[in-house]
């Protein structure tokens, strides 16, 4: 997935599964503003890509990489 559209995988694996984002932002702990700047620059910081894989049980591929 482009890094311009990073955010939009999260957004889509948390409403699938009925999570918020002050849901994600508490498991990585994390601040849910730091969540809210994600999603207004469509970017997910590189460092946080696994540790959300990690809490959300799924694998990078199916996250982040282009389909």
């Amino acid at each position: 997935m482009s890094k311009s559209n990073d955010f939009y995988a999260l957004s889509i694996w948390l409403a699938a599964n009925d999570r918020s984002q002050s849901w994600i932002a508490k498991r990585l702990e994390i601040h849910k503003q730091t969540i809210t700047q994600w999603k207004k620059q469509n970017k997910v910081p590189q460092h946080m890509k696994l540790a959300i894989c990690y809490v959300t049980g799924t694998n990078y591929e199916q996250l982040w990489e282009e389909v």
